[in-house]
């Protein structure tokens, strides 16, 4: 039952994911229909994350007591309603206030899913199943893309979105359905988790194990954000592909860099199989890769405009440090297992403050070289290799999950 759970979560992610970039494929439609300049579009593109940040604390925190498939149901059928009254966007006003609405309604998504995983999935194959989860957004962007693209060419956009509703919609009741069979073939209990206290959360907010894996999940997220909105840039400005040839790279360091998060996150399980052992299943296997992954990416700035190469840095510096993604979950649940929403949410805020803060301080660096283009990105990259060393070599001498006391505050949860 489980993995069919995992399967319905991935497909949610890939939605969401769908939901929030498709803005981006309707740009050129909606700029003209609303006759938008630039700084209004970037008005547009940035309200999303205006209550995200919010909503994904506060709702991942939320599933401690509601539980999180309900919170999921609550994302799927609030992503439903707002898709469906797309066809309410008559200007710019109604478009940033949809945008504002979508992300409010997906910001729980990513922690509540985290911890949905958490509560059925055994600890020694958690790896595996959080990098399944984490591969919907990464494959979304992938395969939807054309489909998104199709179906806004031959209906519109209004009806484009539509269909996204309809997507949600239709995962919504299947899930529902199978949620239901499942809970009558299992005696499932739960009770509602009691208020958090600070007296239960200072000390594992205190604890460097929470404070730097954060900050390691941050500096992935670094990366991320950054080879969404500048690597194109880059890759087309600096090492002078096409714009074809960029999207056939990104896409191509996007499949093999998921094959690698895969082959790490499995050996992480078969290790802590082996040992029960945090430090040396997820922290150790995330610092050591990190590294790998951040000297990959020095490499870059030093390959000239060897395309091939630089093609391959890119994988070993995505796959090796997107793990983080996964062993940072689970070193935070493993500090406080009973409120697992709680603490993906504190991963969650940390990953999005970053996301919010990494394209400026890229801008400004590319800004500071002036003329010089190639120099302002290797600035930027070297950044990213400086945090990423920097955390890796933290989180390798000081974290210790292991040697975490955990305390009850919940008999039992809900799923």
């Amino acid at each position: 039952m489980r993995w069919i759970s995992l399967l319905l979560l991935f497909f949610a992610s890939l939605i969401t994911y769908a939901d929030k970039q498709v803005i981006g494929f309707a740009a050129e439609p909606l700029i003209q229909e609303f006759s938008l300049n630039g700084s209004q579009w970037g008005i547009v593109g940035s309200s999303f994350f205006i209550l995200f940040i919010i909503t994904s604390f506060i709702g991942g925190t939320w599933s401690d007591r509601i539980g999180t498939t309900r919170m999921i149901f609550i994302v799927l059928a609030g992503v439903t309603i707002i898709q469906f009254g797309s066809f309410a966007i008559l200007g710019l006003p109604m478009l940033i206030l949809y945008r504002v609405l979508l992300g409010a309604v997906e910001g729980p998504m990513n922690p509540s899913g985290l911890s949905f995983i958490s509560r059925i999935f055994p600890e020694e194959s958690r790896g595996l199943a959080v990098s399944v989860f984490i591969a919907g957004a990464s494959i979304g962007g992938i395969i939807s893309a054309p489909i998104l693209v199709g179906l806004m060419e031959k209906f519109g956009w209004q009806w484009t979105f539509m269909a996204l509703g309809g997507v949600s919609m239709a995962l919504l009741i299947i899930w529902v359905l199978f949620d239901r069979y499942s809970k009558t073939k299992q005696n499932v209990a739960t009770v509602q988790a009691k208020k958090l206290k600070w007296s239960d959360i200072g000390p594992v907010l205190r604890n460097p194990a929470c404070f730097l894996t954060i900050a390691l999940s941050a500096s992935t997220s670094w990366l991320i954000i950054w080879l969404a909105l500048w690597a194109p840039v880059y890759l087309t400005k600096v090492i002078k592909l096409t714009s074809m040839e960029m999207a056939y790279a990104i896409a191509g360091t996007g499949i093999v860099s998921l094959v690698l998060v895969f082959l790490i996150s499995s050996i992480s399980d078969r290790i802590f199989k082996k040992t029960k052992s945090y430090r040396m299943s997820r922290v150790w296997v995330a610092g050591i890769s990190t590294i790998i992954g951040g000297l990959a990416l020095a490499c870059i700035p030093l390959l000239g405009n060897s395309v091939q190469w630089i093609f391959v840095a890119l994988c070993v510096a995505k796959g090796a440090t997107y793990v983080n993604s996964s062993m940072s979950v689970q070193v935070m649940i493993k500090l406080m297992p009973e409120r697992s929403g709680f603490m993906t949410s504190i991963l969650a805020l940390g990953n999005n403050i970053t996301q919010l803060i990494a394209p400026i301080v890229t801008g400004i660096l590319v800004q500071v070289a002036g003329a010089n283009l190639a120099l302002g990105f290797n600035y930027s990259i070297y950044v990213m290799v400086g945090l990423f060393l920097l955390t890796a070599i933290l989180n390798l001498l000081f974290v210790r999950p292991d040697k975490v006391n955990e305390t009850t505050i919940s008999k039992a949860v809900n799923i």
